[in-house]
């Protein structure tokens, strides 16, 4: 059974790898498009969509959290 996490909780577990490059990605694309506002012959509608899409990316891949399982070691191995 898993745990059920407080919203708290799972934005302050730790986060797979995946996910850590994800969030890299997702506030790499929202930095582009923030920057490109800046350009005046790149439509508006792209920086928007950039901004959104990088946002969105790295807020979904803030609530994976890393799943960790028990070692089943048992102490009366005979295969010696």
């Amino acid at each position: 059974m898993q745990p059920n996490y407080s919203l708290w909780q799972r934005l302050r577990s730790a986060t797979p790898m995946f996910f850590i490059r994800a969030q890299i990605f997702g506030i790499s694309l929202a930095g582009l498009g923030t920057s490109l506002t800046q350009v005046n012959g790149i439509p508006p509608k792209i920086t928007t969509v950039l901004i959104s899409v990088g946002s969105t990316i790295t807020i979904i891949s803030q609530f994976a959290v890393k799943q960790y399982q028990p070692l089943n070691i048992q102490a009366h191995d005979d295969t010696k």
